[in-house]
């Protein structure tokens, strides 16, 4: 039987880097709906799962077809 896969959640820092985009882009990204909003730690912090990064990509990658924000949603 396998282990059960443990995802470590990613910091807002982590996320942007591994997708290819600023901070600045994960937050209006979130604010807009396009992800969801994570998680916090009790400090405050932001906390993504991994899927976050995909779907950042798959925005960018939508936008560099031609889709707009609105039809990406």
């Amino acid at each position: 039987m396998d282990a059960p896969v443990i995802e470590k959640a990613l910091t807002i820092k982590q996320a942007a880097t591994l997708a290819g985009v600023g901070t600045e882009t994960v937050r209006f990204y979130e604010r807009e709906g396009l992800i969801p909003q994570p998680p916090r730690t009790e400090s405050g912090y932001r906390q993504y799962p991994q899927e976050t990064v995909v779907r950042i990509r798959f925005i960018k990658r939508a936008q560099n077809l031609g889709f707009s924000l609105p039809e990406i949603k």
